[in-house]
């Protein structure tokens, strides 16, 4: 048994070939449902429809893109006029206020980042390490952290992976010694204090 079509351009295709075969062999089809004039009057109709929708979408894309263009005019001129204003004014906030604008704020100087908290280790196995903490809850913003490591006792520190995540797995560890792991948050501005350490031996 034939699809029933479900794309329209299919639907309208088979619709007329329907009002057409129904037409034209009345002696196979004496008496259908919906007469062939009927169904050429609904397939019209929607064509009809199809193309008014056509249009209005045409239409729709046009209104919008004069929309985009006429907002896009509006907001070059409404920051030339502000930055016309913050120049003869000097930056005066009270005086911005009177064309519903203000002074603008003073950078604040990055501040190093804070200590990283609660280093905690997540897995283990041989020769691996998986690492967990909490971000500083103070200090500058962090733009990463590194993960150091020292052989337990010595207090000879080396880096053994850098993240931007507050989470890190190191490979490739040295077996049978005891590690002791501590990370240090830090940015453009410096570094904060370590974290607590948390020991291992892989």
């Amino acid at each position: 048994m034939a699809q029933f079509p479900r794309r329209e351009a299919d639907i309208a295709v088979l619709a007329d070939e329907i009002a057409r075969g129904l037409e034209r062999h009345t002696e196979v089809f004496p008496a259908p449902p919906v007469a062939p004039d009927a169904l050429e009057t609904s397939l019209a109709g929607y064509s009809d429809a199809r193309n008014k929708a056509i249009a209005a979408i045409a239409a729709a894309q046009q209104a919008t893109r004069e929309k985009g263009e006429a907002l896009e005019r509006l907001v070059g001129q409404m920051k030339a006029d502000l930055r016309y204003a913050e120049a003869v004014t000097e930056g005066d906030n009270d005086k911005l206020k009177l064309v519903g604008w203000g002074a603008r704020r003073p950078k604040r100087p990055l501040q190093p980042a804070g200590q990283a908290a609660r280093l905690a280790i997540l897995h283990e196995g041989p020769g691996w390490i998986a690492l967990d903490w909490d971000a500083p809850p103070e200090g500058g913003k962090v733009a990463a952290y590194k993960v150091q490591r020292s052989q337990r006792g010595k207090d000879r520190w080396e880096t053994a992976g850098i993240s931007i995540e507050t989470a890190i797995t190191l490979k490739e560890q040295e077996r049978g010694v005891e590690w002791e792991y501590h990370v240090i948050a830090f940015n453009r501005a410096g570094q904060g204090r370590e974290s607590n350490v948390v020991t291992a031996v892989l």
